[in-house]
């Protein structure tokens, strides 16, 4: 008996309809929805953790200087002896930054330690190149971070130390040290001027992590925290408990211990709230 002719099966093509890519499309896109802000956010998390150790490495080595020099903090800025190999021009008064000396002097030694990762704009600015008070600044370094000018301020000063001493601090673990900020200056104070200025689309203090800065205090530890906190509801800038006016913002005798900002509600850049 002759076996019946046994067909092969044909390759068939199987090619997707338009609704079939439409939905494929439209799962893609719902995915990515959902998985965008997720990224966004780790990304997000992770540039805070990284500023949040680069703060407490500049704190420890700010410290660590005092400990080295009887306690005395260093100044903000040095003003230069013209014979110094750092002066550029004997012809002017010249001056290099806590930043700059720290930098060159390799207490600090990793070199992206004074970059925020997620700083705005085209990333930090320095003083070099400008001028304060009386002094052109001949070094410093583009940095996220300054120092606490109300603990930390006098202008032309020609030496390394400062007056003020570590232990004069007498709150160390509720005075801020080192701020996050992104103006150009190596210092920062805290004025009805500074607090409610624009900086480009924002401020001059940190608010870059979700509406948070990156603040470390007198006893090394650092903190993310949202800038109205740290004016209220006592403030982490003037240390209230030293009983020493602030030069800047002068003090009734009755406020120089714990006070708050509860004004600044209404002077703040709305970046800080958000």
């Amino acid at each position: 008996m002759t076996n019946p002719t046994r067909r092969e099966p044909r390759d068939r093509s199987h090619a997707f309809t338009i609704i079939e890519l439409l939905v494929v499309i439209a799962i893609i896109a719902l995915l990515i929805g959902i998985l965008f802000p997720v990224l966004s956010s780790v990304r997000s998390k992770a540039q805070t953790a990284v500023c949040l150790s680069n703060t407490r490495q500049i704190v420890t080595a700010v410290i660590a200087d005092a400990g080295d020099n009887s306690g005395r903090l260093t100044e903000n800025r040095t003003k230069l002896d013209p014979t110094s190999p750092l002066a550029v021009d004997p012809n002017r008064a010249e001056h290099i930054t806590w930043r700059a000396r720290f930098a060159n002097d390799g207490l600090t030694s990793d070199p992206g330690v004074w970059e925020c990762p997620a700083h705005p704009g085209e990333g930090p600015i320095g003083e070099e190149g400008t001028w304060d008070n009386t002094t052109f600044c001949v070094g410093d370094v583009p940095s996220s971070y300054a120092l606490n000018g109300h603990v930390i301020w006098r202008p032309d000063v020609n030496g390394e130390r400062a007056v003020v001493s570590d232990t004069s601090i007498l709150r160390p673990s509720h005075t801020i040290l080192l701020a996050e900020a992104r103006a150009q200056f190596p210092d920062i104070r805290i004025t009805d001027n500074l607090v409610a200025a624009e900086f480009d689309d924002g401020g001059f203090y940190g608010f870059w992590h979700q509406g948070d800065g990156n603040y470390a205090f007198q006893d090394g530890h650092a903190e993310t925290i949202n800038f109205m906190d740290t004016g209220s509801p006592d403030c982490r800038w003037h240390n209230g408990l030293d009983l020493s006016e602030d030069r800047f913002d002068k003090q009734e005798q009755g406020e120089t211990t714990q006070h708050a900002h509860p004004d600044w509600e209404y002077l703040l850049n709305p970046v800080y709230l958000d």
